[in-house]
């Protein structure tokens, strides 16, 4: 569907646990500035205005005046929404900030970070440093917003015509808004961020870009301004990267890299042989007869509406083949979630689809932040023209192709609908640079794969590469090894950041004896969060009721103990060995605690 075609490139792996709202008791930054405004483009605001709950000093909000065209001394000004961490280690503290961009395109990035890392400043890339977010024109918190709800309204099986109509109206009303649709786009995108460092008035900054980001930091790279002093790509997009046509090719890689990685190793390949033909045999099946998503719904009519939205809520809902692929390609996109996967597969053969419940839950309480017509202009600028002719995907296996070819023509009737101006090619053309620029990669990332940090590097004169095992989309704030790199790198960017501890191991998949399997999901059906929850009930007060005997024999034989010796009751033992054993009795708690402490200090 259009929706989800509007999506492949949104980092989803931090942004769901950065899903934070606040309360309405917020404290504000303080009357004291956490950094020195340069200019009176910056304009201060509560940060309770972006939905962040901080402490005093913690961080400092406002909105930067950009022109929505650079280039015209008469353009009309638009405001981008910022946000300023301090650095976490002010005595160590640099004058170059690190500048944070989130994927999408159309992804906010104060939504997607900022309260995380105000809470948790061991997830901050880096602690020397202030750290700046900026919501990208058109996104969340900036002015204008460039969102469609007109799309989200209208069913998820919604036919072509429907949804074309619904894109059709956003399209009218957010050009009307905006006065230049066509002027939200990469190259003003990127020319936005030397206006919000000036604007702060830092004299030299460091760029950091995530999936869609990293695109935007090549464009930044190309416009090369003078402040600009080092550039780290996470997840990389290849300038020339298509989401119009490149995106079928990269899901059947990633799957087949799944598979690879499976039959690798002897216990997964034993418990999961030919993951990949079995996982394509169960959508084909899904689609051909879809199954209930919840056993209440076994006797439901066989129309009732595959949605994955009404699949959170729905009792009828249906699930395909396609929904199943398109939660379970969404999953990946969290490090969690890869040792997970064959298992999910397996289950889902079985007849179990809690996961697929339990990720529209998940997803469905998220936060709607992505700005769906900024995805629409960056994509339609970069190839509104992509002819017929190359959505044909030759050597994609046949429901990849389909699919692909289904949301490309989706997309690009969109961008006819909408007119947007196409920018020259010349300027997607790959970038060449002697810039210091850190690229990191995941080898299970879903659609930014290594083989496009390969693509960049190689026109990129002082750059430095580095893959993570077990990575997925998007390294860094997540794994304490990809921090401490980027902090390396950022001290010193013309030597080559110490990369020992990426040498991760491969990922370990989970088998069924290595997992338990809960009540609620033992009888084939699927299980939402809240019936997992009923079902771990008994046994979770069964282990706590044991947990509180144990413990609790220690006081109460003590108490027992001071009580008879105030009373001068002597107690009598037994001569030899049955004597000695009754005494160390009270011992025998005590020991039982030590050991399982020991235990909990292992698994923990």
């Amino acid at each position: 569907m259009m929706r989800i075609a509007w999506r492949h490139l949104a980092r989803y792996s931090f942004t769901a646990a950065a899903a934070v709202y606040c309360s309405a008791a917020a404290t504000v930054w303080g009357a004291t500035p956490a950094v020195r405004i340069g200019t009176d483009a910056f304009i201060p605001v509560d940060c309770y205005v972006f939905r962040l709950t901080v402490s005093e000093k913690a961080a400092q909000c406002g909105y930067v005046s950009v022109p929505l065209r650079h280039a015209d001394k008469d353009s009309p000004r638009i405001k981008l929404a910022v946000t300023v961490l301090p650095a976490a280690d002010p005595d160590q503290r640099k004058p170059d900030p690190l500048f944070l961009a989130q994927g999408g395109p159309g992804g906010s990035t104060i939504s997607s970070f900022a309260q995380v890392l105000i809470d948790d400043e061991s997830k901050r890339p880096v602690r020397n440093r202030d750290l700046v977010l900026w919501d990208q024109r058109g996104t969340y918190f900036s002015q204008p917003r460039l969102t469609c709800p007109e799309t989200e309204d209208i069913a998820e099986d919604a036919d072509d015509k429907t949804q074309l109509e619904a894109a059709h109206r956003c399209g009218v009303r957010l050009a009307a808004e905006t006065g230049d649709l066509s002027a939200f786009n990469s190259v003003e995108n990127a020319r936005d961020v030397d206006s919000v460092r000036a604007a702060l008035g830092y004299d030299a900054f460091n760029f950091y870009g995530v999936s869609y980001g990293s695109e935007l930091g090549q464009f930044l790279i190309r416009e090369r301004p003078l402040a600009l002093r080092s550039v780290i790509l996470d997840a990389v997009v290849p300038l020339g990267f298509s989401l119009v046509t490149d995106v079928p090719a990269v899901k059947q890689q990633v799957m087949q890299r799944y598979a690879q990685a499976c039959k690798g190793s002897p216990a997964c390949n034993t418990a999961y042989p030919d993951l990949d033909k079995r996982y394509l045999a169960l959508l084909e099946r899904l689609d051909r007869d879809p199954v209930p998503l919840f056993p209440a719904a076994a006797n439901a009519p066989a129309a009732a509406p595959a949605s994955a939205a009404a699949g959170a809520t729905d009792k009828t809902a249906m699930l395909t083949g396609k929904m199943l692929d398109s939660a379970l390609y969404q999953s990946v996109y969290q490090r969690e979630s890869v040792s997970l996967v064959p298992y999910i597969v397996q289950r889902a053969e079985m007849g179990d689809y809690s996961f697929v419940v339990n990720f529209a839950q998940v997803m469905k309480s998220k936060r709607s932040d992505m700005a769906g017509g900024m995805y629409m202009t960056v994509v339609c600028s970069e190839y509104g023209d992509t002819p017929q002719e190359a959505l044909r995907f030759p050597g994609v296996i046949k429901r990849f192709a389909d699919a692909g070819q289904i949301e490309a023509r989706q997309i690009l009737d969109v961008c006819r609908d909408w007119n947007i101006r196409l920018l020259e090619k010349s300027l997607i053309a790959p970038v060449k640079s002697d810039l210091p620029t850190l690229l990191l990669s995941g080898r299970f990332d879903p659609i930014t794969p290594p083989e496009g940090a390969d693509r960049v590097a190689a026109n990129l004169a002082n750059s430095y590469r580095v893959t993570f095992a077990s990575g997925t989309h998007g390294q860094a704030f997540v794994v304490p090894c990809a921090n401490a790199i980027v902090t390396s790198f950022l001290d010193t960017p013309a030597i080559a950041p110490v990369d020992t501890c990426a040498k991760e191991a491969s990922p370990v998949f989970w088998t069924p004896d290595q997992l338990l399997n809960l009540p609620a999901t033992r009888r084939g059906g699927s299980a939402t969060l809240q019936e997992q929850m009923l079902a771990l009930a008994p046994p979770g007060i069964a282990i706590g009721l044991a947990l509180f005997v144990l413990f609790s024999a220690v006081p109460i034989y003590s108490i027992a103990e001071v009580v008879r010796v105030f009373r001068h009751r002597p107690i009598s033992t037994l001569e030899g060995w049955q004597g000695r054993l009754i005494a160390a009795a009270p011992w025998v708690p005590v020991l039982a605690g030590f050991l399982l402490l020991a235990f909990l200090i292992a698994v923990r």
